[in-house]
Protein backbone atom coordinates (compact mmCIF):
# COMPACT_ATOMS: atom_id res chain seq x y z
CA UNK A 1 0.00 0.00 0.00
CA UNK A 2 2.88 2.27 0.90
CA UNK A 3 4.38 1.53 -2.35
CA UNK A 4 1.58 2.47 -3.99
CA UNK A 5 0.59 5.46 -2.38
CA UNK A 6 4.43 6.36 -3.25
CA UNK A 7 4.36 5.55 -6.58
CA UNK A 8 0.89 7.98 -6.67
CA UNK A 9 2.47 10.63 -5.59
CA UNK A 10 5.74 10.41 -7.99
CA UNK A 11 2.79 9.76 -11.19
CA UNK A 12 1.14 13.00 -9.89
CA UNK A 13 4.25 14.97 -10.05
CA UNK A 14 5.52 13.56 -12.79
CA UNK A 15 2.15 14.16 -14.63
CA UNK A 16 2.37 17.82 -13.44
CA UNK A 17 5.59 18.09 -15.20
CA UNK A 18 4.57 16.60 -18.22
CA UNK A 19 1.55 18.72 -18.39
CA UNK A 20 3.00 22.03 -18.20
CA UNK A 21 5.76 21.23 -20.15
CA UNK A 22 3.50 20.18 -22.65
CA UNK A 23 1.14 23.01 -22.18
CA UNK A 24 4.28 25.23 -22.36
CA UNK A 25 5.30 23.68 -25.63
CA UNK A 26 1.86 24.19 -27.63
CA UNK A 27 1.85 27.83 -26.64
CA UNK A 28 5.83 28.09 -27.71
CA UNK A 29 5.51 26.92 -30.90
CA UNK A 30 2.18 28.72 -31.78
CA UNK A 31 3.86 31.66 -30.25
CA UNK A 32 6.68 31.34 -32.60
CA UNK A 33 5.45 30.48 -35.80
CA UNK A 34 2.83 33.35 -35.21
CA UNK A 35 5.90 35.68 -34.86
CA UNK A 36 7.63 34.62 -37.64
CA UNK A 37 4.22 34.45 -39.50
CA UNK A 38 4.03 37.92 -38.56
CA UNK A 39 7.59 39.33 -39.48
CA UNK A 40 6.54 37.83 -42.99
CA UNK A 41 3.36 40.08 -43.42
CA UNK A 42 5.10 42.86 -42.35
CA UNK A 43 7.95 42.76 -44.65
CA UNK A 44 5.61 42.25 -47.44
CA UNK A 45 3.44 45.17 -47.04
CA UNK A 46 6.52 47.03 -45.68
CA UNK A 47 8.42 46.23 -49.35
CA UNK A 48 5.81 47.00 -51.24
CA UNK A 49 5.52 50.33 -49.72
CA UNK A 50 8.77 50.74 -49.82
CA UNK A 51 8.72 50.19 -53.88
CA UNK A 52 5.39 52.42 -54.00
CA UNK A 53 7.10 55.61 -52.55
CA UNK A 54 10.39 55.03 -54.75
CA UNK A 55 7.98 55.57 -57.75
CA UNK A 56 6.30 58.24 -56.32
CA UNK A 57 9.57 60.22 -55.34
CA UNK A 58 10.51 59.25 -58.94
CA UNK A 59 6.81 60.46 -60.32
CA UNK A 60 7.65 63.66 -58.08
CA UNK A 61 11.18 64.66 -59.10
CA UNK A 62 14.28 62.53 -60.79
CA UNK A 63 15.38 59.12 -58.93
CA UNK A 64 19.10 59.13 -58.08
CA UNK A 65 20.94 56.32 -57.82
CA UNK A 66 21.89 57.01 -54.26
CA UNK A 67 17.53 56.71 -53.32
CA UNK A 68 17.74 53.33 -55.68
CA UNK A 69 20.64 52.38 -53.60
CA UNK A 70 18.75 53.06 -50.30
CA UNK A 71 15.64 51.16 -51.76
CA UNK A 72 17.62 48.15 -52.58
CA UNK A 73 19.65 48.32 -48.97
CA UNK A 74 15.79 47.94 -47.65
CA UNK A 75 14.67 45.41 -49.94
CA UNK A 76 17.61 43.09 -49.29
CA UNK A 77 17.26 43.91 -45.43
CA UNK A 78 13.53 42.78 -45.36
CA UNK A 79 14.58 39.72 -47.47
CA UNK A 80 17.39 38.83 -45.07
CA UNK A 81 14.35 38.93 -42.03
CA UNK A 82 12.17 36.57 -44.25
CA UNK A 83 14.96 34.11 -44.57
CA UNK A 84 15.33 34.09 -40.87
CA UNK A 85 11.50 33.96 -40.32
CA UNK A 86 11.20 30.74 -42.90
CA UNK A 87 14.71 29.31 -41.15
CA UNK A 88 12.65 29.62 -37.73
CA UNK A 89 9.61 27.60 -39.07
CA UNK A 90 8.72 23.79 -40.51
CA UNK A 91 9.58 23.17 -43.99
CA UNK A 92 7.41 25.18 -46.51
CA UNK A 93 8.56 24.38 -49.71
CA UNK A 94 5.63 26.29 -51.50
CA UNK A 95 5.80 29.62 -49.49
CA UNK A 96 9.28 29.40 -49.89
CA UNK A 97 9.09 29.36 -53.49
CA UNK A 98 6.77 32.28 -53.74
CA UNK A 99 8.65 34.57 -51.56
CA UNK A 100 11.66 33.81 -53.85
CA UNK A 101 9.51 34.49 -56.77
CA UNK A 102 8.50 37.95 -54.93
CA UNK A 103 11.87 38.70 -53.86
CA UNK A 104 13.13 38.05 -57.42
CA UNK A 105 11.09 40.42 -58.48
CA UNK A 106 11.57 42.84 -56.31
CA UNK A 107 14.82 43.36 -55.89
CA UNK A 108 15.79 44.23 -59.35
CA UNK A 109 13.12 47.16 -59.21
CA UNK A 110 16.11 49.76 -58.02
CA UNK A 111 17.96 49.41 -61.01
CA UNK A 112 15.40 48.19 -63.98
CA UNK A 113 12.73 50.91 -63.15
CA UNK A 114 14.86 53.64 -61.83
CA UNK A 115 14.75 55.59 -65.52
CA UNK A 116 11.07 54.22 -66.30
CA UNK A 117 7.86 56.33 -66.97
CA UNK A 118 5.44 56.56 -64.31
CA UNK A 119 3.07 54.49 -66.17
CA UNK A 120 5.73 51.67 -66.67
CA UNK A 121 6.25 51.99 -63.16
CA UNK A 122 2.71 51.57 -62.38
CA UNK A 123 2.23 48.94 -64.72
CA UNK A 124 5.13 46.72 -63.14
CA UNK A 125 3.84 47.99 -59.61
CA UNK A 126 0.19 46.54 -60.52
CA UNK A 127 1.39 43.37 -62.27
CA UNK A 128 4.38 41.92 -60.99
CA UNK A 129 4.00 43.23 -57.13
CA UNK A 130 0.40 43.65 -56.03
CA UNK A 131 -1.13 40.12 -56.78
CA UNK A 132 2.52 38.38 -55.94
CA UNK A 133 2.12 40.38 -52.37
CA UNK A 134 -1.46 39.62 -51.99
CA UNK A 135 -1.10 36.05 -52.97
CA UNK A 136 1.62 35.90 -50.46
CA UNK A 137 -0.53 37.54 -47.64
CA UNK A 138 -3.41 35.46 -48.41
CA UNK A 139 -1.17 32.09 -47.99
CA UNK A 140 0.09 33.97 -44.60
CA UNK A 141 -3.32 34.21 -43.26
CA UNK A 142 -4.12 30.95 -44.43
CA UNK A 143 -1.43 29.40 -42.38
CA UNK A 144 -2.43 31.82 -39.60
CA UNK A 145 -5.44 30.07 -39.19
CA UNK A 146 -4.21 26.70 -40.08
CA UNK A 147 -1.63 27.23 -36.79
CA UNK A 148 -4.74 28.83 -35.14
CA UNK A 149 -6.77 25.14 -35.81
CA UNK A 150 -3.62 23.21 -34.90
CA UNK A 151 -3.63 25.07 -31.60
CA UNK A 152 -7.00 24.30 -31.07
CA UNK A 153 -6.50 20.48 -31.79
CA UNK A 154 -3.21 20.51 -29.51
CA UNK A 155 -5.38 22.12 -26.99
CA UNK A 156 -8.05 19.20 -27.68
CA UNK A 157 -5.43 16.65 -27.68
CA UNK A 158 -3.89 18.23 -24.65
CA UNK A 159 -7.12 18.23 -22.48
CA UNK A 160 -7.50 14.50 -23.57
CA UNK A 161 -3.50 13.84 -22.27
CA UNK A 162 -4.84 15.63 -18.82
CA UNK A 163 -8.23 13.51 -18.79
CA UNK A 164 -6.12 9.83 -19.15
CA UNK A 165 -3.45 10.91 -16.87
CA UNK A 166 -6.12 12.07 -14.27
CA UNK A 167 -7.83 8.72 -14.64
CA UNK A 168 -4.78 6.89 -14.03
CA UNK A 169 -4.09 8.76 -10.75
CA UNK A 170 -7.55 7.70 -10.05
CA UNK A 171 -6.81 4.19 -10.55
CA UNK A 172 -3.96 4.45 -8.45
CA UNK A 173 -5.44 6.23 -5.80
CA UNK A 174 -8.52 3.75 -5.88
CA UNK A 175 -6.00 0.75 -5.99
CA UNK A 176 -3.96 2.46 -2.99
CA UNK A 177 -7.54 2.65 -1.36
CA UNK A 178 -8.32 -0.96 -1.98
CA UNK A 179 -5.13 -2.12 -0.58
CA UNK A 180 -6.22 -0.30 2.11
CA UNK A 181 -8.76 -1.89 2.84
CA UNK A 182 -7.03 -5.50 1.73
CA UNK A 183 -4.36 -4.57 4.49
CA UNK A 184 -6.73 -3.40 7.11
CA UNK A 185 -9.13 -6.58 6.06
CA UNK A 186 -5.83 -8.96 6.51
CA UNK A 187 -4.59 -7.12 9.90
CA UNK A 188 -7.62 -8.01 11.50
CA UNK A 189 -7.86 -11.16 10.03
CA UNK A 190 -4.21 -11.49 11.39
CA UNK A 191 -4.98 -10.11 14.51
CA UNK A 192 -7.90 -12.30 15.45
CA UNK A 193 -5.74 -15.66 14.63
CA UNK A 194 -2.99 -13.80 17.08
CA UNK A 195 -5.48 -13.51 19.81
CA UNK A 196 -6.83 -17.50 19.61
CA UNK A 197 -3.27 -18.50 18.88
CA UNK A 198 -2.68 -16.79 23.09
CA UNK A 199 -5.80 -18.35 23.65
CA UNK A 200 -4.47 -21.81 22.53
CA UNK A 201 -1.17 -21.25 24.55
CA UNK A 202 -2.82 -19.69 27.08
CA UNK A 203 -5.23 -23.08 27.53
CA UNK A 204 -2.05 -24.91 26.93
CA UNK A 205 -0.37 -23.64 30.05
CA UNK A 206 -2.73 -24.12 32.18
CA UNK A 207 -3.19 -27.28 30.94
CA UNK A 208 0.42 -27.76 31.54
CA UNK A 209 0.04 -26.00 34.82
CA UNK A 210 -2.82 -28.20 35.88
CA UNK A 211 -0.49 -31.08 35.08
CA UNK A 212 2.61 -30.33 37.17
CA UNK A 213 -0.04 -29.43 39.93
CA UNK A 214 -1.35 -32.62 39.62
CA UNK A 215 1.95 -33.99 39.14
CA UNK A 216 3.67 -32.21 42.31
CA UNK A 217 0.79 -33.50 44.09
CA UNK A 218 1.41 -36.87 43.18
CA UNK A 219 5.38 -36.50 43.73
CA UNK A 220 4.34 -35.81 47.23
CA UNK A 221 2.37 -38.33 47.66
CA UNK A 222 4.65 -41.07 46.13
CA UNK A 223 6.86 -39.71 48.56
CA UNK A 224 4.80 -40.39 52.21
CA UNK A 225 3.97 -43.51 50.45
CA UNK A 226 8.05 -44.47 50.23
CA UNK A 227 7.89 -43.04 53.99
CA UNK A 228 5.07 -45.34 55.07
CA UNK A 229 6.12 -47.99 53.37
CA UNK A 230 9.73 -47.69 54.94
CA UNK A 231 8.61 -46.92 58.18
CA UNK A 232 6.38 -49.77 58.18
CA UNK A 233 9.52 -52.16 56.26
CA UNK A 234 11.42 -51.13 59.26
CA UNK A 235 9.02 -51.71 61.94
CA UNK A 236 7.34 -54.71 61.17
CA UNK A 237 10.18 -56.81 59.62
CA UNK A 238 13.70 -55.24 60.81
CA UNK A 239 12.53 -53.86 64.30
CA UNK A 240 10.38 -57.12 64.80
CA UNK A 241 13.17 -59.42 63.61
CA UNK A 242 15.81 -57.34 65.80
CA UNK A 243 13.39 -58.05 68.64
CA UNK A 244 12.94 -61.29 68.18
CA UNK A 245 16.74 -62.38 67.51
CA UNK A 246 16.94 -59.96 71.14
CA UNK A 247 15.20 -62.32 72.82
CA UNK A 248 16.56 -65.57 71.46
CA UNK A 249 20.26 -64.23 72.16
CA UNK A 250 18.96 -63.41 76.03
CA UNK A 251 17.73 -66.99 76.34
CA UNK A 252 21.07 -68.22 74.99
CA UNK A 253 22.89 -66.10 77.38
CA UNK A 254 20.87 -67.20 79.95
CA UNK A 255 21.95 -70.81 80.18
CA UNK A 256 25.24 -72.29 80.63
CA UNK A 257 25.09 -74.69 77.25
CA UNK A 258 22.85 -72.62 74.65
CA UNK A 259 20.58 -75.25 72.48
CA UNK A 260 21.42 -75.66 68.72
CA UNK A 261 17.95 -74.87 68.16
CA UNK A 262 18.04 -71.48 69.60
CA UNK A 263 21.49 -70.64 68.01
CA UNK A 264 19.90 -71.60 64.20
CA UNK A 265 16.70 -70.04 64.95
CA UNK A 266 18.97 -66.45 65.56
CA UNK A 267 20.96 -66.85 62.78
CA UNK A 268 17.81 -67.41 60.84
CA UNK A 269 16.41 -64.14 62.20
CA UNK A 270 19.61 -62.41 61.40
CA UNK A 271 19.99 -63.50 57.96
CA UNK A 272 16.05 -62.37 57.35
CA UNK A 273 17.23 -58.98 58.86
CA UNK A 274 19.50 -58.33 56.28
CA UNK A 275 17.42 -59.58 53.43
CA UNK A 276 15.00 -57.14 54.48
CA UNK A 277 17.73 -54.61 54.54
CA UNK A 278 18.69 -55.63 51.11
CA UNK A 279 14.91 -55.72 49.92
CA UNK A 280 14.62 -51.78 51.25
CA UNK A 281 18.09 -50.82 49.55
CA UNK A 282 16.70 -51.92 46.11
CA UNK A 283 13.11 -50.68 45.89
CA UNK A 284 15.25 -46.94 47.39
CA UNK A 285 18.10 -47.69 44.48
CA UNK A 286 19.11 -51.53 42.84
CA UNK A 287 22.85 -51.28 43.30
CA UNK A 288 23.39 -53.17 40.40
CA UNK A 289 22.63 -50.27 38.45
CA UNK A 290 25.81 -48.18 39.70
CA UNK A 291 27.83 -51.21 40.13
CA UNK A 292 27.09 -53.32 37.09
CA UNK A 293 25.18 -51.32 34.99
CA UNK A 294 22.40 -50.35 33.46
CA UNK A 295 21.74 -53.86 31.23
CA UNK A 296 22.26 -56.06 34.57
CA UNK A 297 19.96 -53.44 36.44
CA UNK A 298 16.92 -53.92 33.88
CA UNK A 299 17.33 -57.70 33.53
CA UNK A 300 17.00 -57.51 37.35
CA UNK A 301 13.78 -55.60 37.17
CA UNK A 302 12.70 -58.40 34.93
CA UNK A 303 12.90 -60.98 36.82
CA UNK A 304 11.54 -59.32 40.37
CA UNK A 305 8.51 -58.32 37.47
CA UNK A 306 8.23 -62.12 36.51
CA UNK A 307 8.31 -63.30 39.66
CA UNK A 308 5.88 -61.33 40.81
CA UNK A 309 3.15 -61.07 37.91
CA UNK A 310 3.92 -64.47 36.12
CA UNK A 311 4.00 -62.46 32.99
CA UNK A 312 6.43 -63.50 30.16
CA UNK A 313 9.36 -61.12 29.65
CA UNK A 314 11.73 -60.95 26.91
CA UNK A 315 14.61 -58.55 27.09
CA UNK A 316 17.44 -57.39 24.63
CA UNK A 317 20.13 -54.58 24.03
CA UNK A 318 22.04 -53.62 21.37
CA UNK A 319 25.53 -51.94 22.12
CA UNK A 320 24.92 -50.46 25.51
CA UNK A 321 28.03 -49.23 27.01
CA UNK A 322 28.49 -50.01 30.74
CA UNK A 323 29.63 -46.72 31.11
CA UNK A 324 26.60 -44.90 30.27
CA UNK A 325 25.86 -41.40 32.49
CA UNK A 326 24.10 -41.34 35.78
CA UNK A 327 21.42 -39.66 34.23
CA UNK A 328 20.73 -41.44 31.49
CA UNK A 329 20.48 -45.05 33.81
CA UNK A 330 18.40 -43.74 35.99
CA UNK A 331 16.01 -41.86 33.25
CA UNK A 332 15.91 -45.43 31.80
CA UNK A 333 15.52 -47.62 34.98
CA UNK A 334 12.87 -45.66 36.06
CA UNK A 335 10.63 -45.18 33.11
CA UNK A 336 11.03 -49.38 32.95
CA UNK A 337 10.10 -49.66 36.40
CA UNK A 338 7.22 -47.42 36.04
CA UNK A 339 5.57 -48.83 32.58
CA UNK A 340 6.40 -52.13 34.05
CA UNK A 341 4.12 -51.04 37.15
CA UNK A 342 1.69 -50.17 35.23
CA UNK A 343 1.78 -53.13 32.69
CA UNK A 344 1.26 -55.17 35.87
CA UNK A 345 -1.27 -53.37 37.46
CA UNK A 346 -4.10 -52.28 34.60
CA UNK A 347 -2.74 -53.67 31.39
CA UNK A 348 -3.65 -57.87 31.50
CA UNK A 349 -1.14 -58.66 29.31
CA UNK A 350 0.36 -61.91 29.12
CA UNK A 351 3.97 -61.16 27.11
CA UNK A 352 6.62 -58.14 27.55
CA UNK A 353 9.13 -56.85 25.93
CA UNK A 354 11.98 -54.96 26.29
CA UNK A 355 14.39 -53.76 24.11
CA UNK A 356 17.59 -51.38 24.85
CA UNK A 357 19.48 -49.90 21.96
CA UNK A 358 22.62 -47.35 22.20
CA UNK A 359 23.30 -45.17 18.78
CA UNK A 360 25.95 -42.92 18.58
CA UNK A 361 24.05 -40.02 19.89
CA UNK A 362 20.93 -41.30 21.15
CA UNK A 363 19.93 -44.24 23.64
CA UNK A 364 16.32 -45.90 22.73
CA UNK A 365 14.15 -47.45 25.24
CA UNK A 366 11.46 -49.63 23.98
CA UNK A 367 8.47 -51.32 26.13
CA UNK A 368 5.69 -53.29 24.06
CA UNK A 369 3.19 -55.52 25.55
CA UNK A 370 -0.47 -57.12 24.09
CA UNK A 371 -1.94 -56.11 26.75
CA UNK A 372 -6.14 -54.34 26.80
CA UNK A 373 -4.43 -50.76 25.96
CA UNK A 374 -5.72 -47.54 26.27
CA UNK A 375 -7.15 -44.79 24.29
CA UNK A 376 -4.53 -41.77 23.67
CA UNK A 377 -5.71 -37.74 22.59
CA UNK A 378 -3.52 -37.62 20.25
CA UNK A 379 0.17 -37.70 21.26
CA UNK A 380 -0.42 -36.60 24.92
CA UNK A 381 -2.16 -38.74 27.65
CA UNK A 382 -5.10 -37.47 29.40
CA UNK A 383 -4.58 -38.23 32.71
CA UNK A 384 -7.86 -39.54 33.71
CA UNK A 385 -7.16 -42.64 31.33
CA UNK A 386 -3.32 -43.03 31.63
CA UNK A 387 -2.81 -41.52 35.27
CA UNK A 388 -0.13 -39.95 36.44
CA UNK A 389 2.38 -42.49 35.99
CA UNK A 390 2.97 -41.36 32.21
CA UNK A 391 3.17 -37.55 33.11
CA UNK A 392 5.57 -38.38 35.25
CA UNK A 393 7.76 -40.85 32.93
CA UNK A 394 7.05 -38.09 30.27
CA UNK A 395 8.83 -35.51 32.57
CA UNK A 396 11.38 -37.69 33.69
CA UNK A 397 12.34 -37.91 29.76
CA UNK A 398 12.05 -34.09 29.21
CA UNK A 399 14.53 -33.97 31.77
CA UNK A 400 16.95 -36.13 30.61
CA UNK A 401 16.60 -33.74 27.45
CA UNK A 402 14.81 -36.85 25.67
CA UNK A 403 11.35 -37.31 24.26
CA UNK A 404 8.71 -40.01 25.68
CA UNK A 405 6.17 -41.47 22.69
CA UNK A 406 3.31 -43.44 23.80
CA UNK A 407 1.70 -45.59 20.92
CA UNK A 408 -1.55 -47.05 22.39
CA UNK A 409 -5.33 -48.32 21.54
CA UNK A 410 -8.11 -50.28 22.86
CA UNK A 411 -7.58 -53.49 22.83
CA UNK A 412 -4.17 -53.11 20.70
CA UNK A 413 -1.39 -53.24 23.61
CA UNK A 414 0.68 -50.48 24.51
CA UNK A 415 3.97 -49.49 23.17
CA UNK A 416 6.34 -46.85 24.71
CA UNK A 417 9.72 -45.34 23.45
CA UNK A 418 12.16 -43.49 24.96
CA UNK A 419 14.73 -41.76 23.07
CA UNK A 420 17.48 -39.63 25.47
CA UNK A 421 20.51 -37.28 23.78
CA UNK A 422 24.06 -38.93 24.77
CA UNK A 423 26.60 -36.07 25.41
CA UNK A 424 29.10 -37.83 23.04
CA UNK A 425 28.95 -40.61 20.25
CA UNK A 426 29.52 -44.40 21.32
CA UNK A 427 32.28 -46.69 19.71
CA UNK A 428 29.44 -49.67 19.75
CA UNK A 429 27.17 -49.27 17.07
CA UNK A 430 28.63 -46.71 15.18
CA UNK A 431 27.27 -45.89 12.04
CA UNK A 432 23.82 -47.64 12.43
CA UNK A 433 20.75 -45.15 11.86
CA UNK A 434 18.04 -44.29 14.48
CA UNK A 435 14.68 -46.03 13.26
CA UNK A 436 12.66 -43.89 11.54
CA UNK A 437 9.64 -45.59 13.60
CA UNK A 438 11.50 -44.86 17.00
CA UNK A 439 12.56 -41.09 15.86
CA UNK A 440 8.98 -40.29 14.63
Amino acid sequence: MIVVLGFSAVEAYRIQISVSEQHLDIYRRYAGDEAQLSTLRRNLWLAGNDIRDFFIRCASIHCTAEQAGVLQAQLAGLRSEDARALAGMAALPELSRKLDDFWAAAEPVPVSMLHATSAQQFDFLQRAIVPKREELYSQLLNLAAVGQTRLQRQETEFAETRRQAAGRLSALLALGVLLSFVVALLSIRHAENLEREAERHYAKVEHTKRELQQLSARLLEVEEDGRRRLSRELHDGIGQTLALLQIEISHAAGTPTPSPERLERARALAERSVQTVRNISVMLRPALLDDLGLVPALQFLLEGFLRRSGIACEFSEQGVEDLLPDSVKTCVYRVVQEALHNCEKHSGASRVSVSVRQFPDWLVAELEDDGCGFRTGGERVTPRNAGLGLLGMRERASIAGGSLVVDSAPGAGTRIALRIPLTGGSKHGAGRPVPHEVVA
